[in-house]
């Protein structure tokens, strides 16, 4: 279930009034998902009291910077006093990143790729499990739209996910992303996935051997996620970790990931090679 609401008044009477509903429902036995949405300004208190009723709160920062915030929606309060640093404070004391997200609108205040990764990556170390991109979609008619009148590409929304989960749950850094990025600070649109894109651009990272990498050199494997990692230093912690098991840990994956791994010191190499 999600709880959101339009502003009409003070935000802590809104969010009081988002909190009751879920009081309520809690209260008459409803155990299931409640998502509550924060609003600028929400005090601590009440950030508190949204964790401790609902699984999960956002609150959306809309631009990647105060300026960019101050474009798109003036209205809504200070960025960073208002939005950044109660999300940071919800970040803190949710116990878990998956229960706090946010999001911006992407193309709306003409922010670059590099302003919204760099954003993201401190979000993702701050705590913030999950970062929403949402298309700009301009509106005939409003001020916004006679000033940015293209819409955003979905190429773009989709290669900025790739590049959140990197960030957040694969360990790769901002400056891996450099080689990527246009004079605008852009990634270019691609087929390829962005993370075989990363491999293309750092051609120092590899070979990567199984049997000594560290998870971060083994998450850097395009067809290797956390899952797959932790497979495999599982069972070359118990010595168990052959060629066929490599392979049979990767599946239909261990196409496109040999060529960046060396085998040559694990079991059965020249048999199944």
């Amino acid at each position: 279930m999600f709880l959101s609401s339009g502003f009409y008044g003070d935000p802590e009477r809104v969010v009081e009034d988002l909190l009751s509903v879920v009081w309520e429902l809690r209260r008459r036995g409803y155990s299931g998902y409640i998502h509550v949405r924060l609003m600028p300004g929400t005090p601590p208190s009440l950030i508190r009291e949204a964790l401790r009723l609902a699984d999960r709160v956002g609150l959306n920062l809309e631009a990647p910077s105060p300026t960019q915030f101050a474009e798109i929606a003036p209205s809504k309060g200070s960025w960073s006093l208002d939005l950044l640093s109660k999300l940071l404070y919800a970040a803190r004391v949710a116990g878990s990143p998956q229960r706090v997200d946010t999001q911006l609108v992407v193309g709306a205040s003409g922010e670059s790729d590099l302003d919204i990764l760099r954003l993201a990556e401190g979000l993702a170390a701050s705590g913030v499990g999950i970062m929403h991109f949402s298309p700009y979609t301009p509106v005939p008619g409003t001020p916004l739209a006679e000033k940015i009148r293209r819409p955003t590409p979905m190429w773009r929304i989709r290669q900025l996910y790739e590049a959140w989960m990197l960030l957040s749950r694969y360990g790769f850094k901002l400056g891996d992303f450099e080689p990527l990025l246009d004079e605008q600070g852009n990634i270019p649109p691609d087929t390829a996935r962005l993370k075989d894109r990363l491999a293309w651009a750092h051609p120092e990272w590899y070979p990567v051997d199984p049997t000594t990498a560290k998870f971060r050199e083994l998450l850097r494997v395009p067809g290797i996620g956390p899952r797959t990692a932790r497979r495999i230093v599982e069972f070359r912690e118990k010595g168990e970790l052959t060629l066929e098991r490599l392979r049979n840990i990767l599946g239909p994956r261990w196409k496109r990931a040999q060529r960046y791994l060396d085998t040559s010191k694990l079991s059965g190499a020249k048999r199944l090679v």
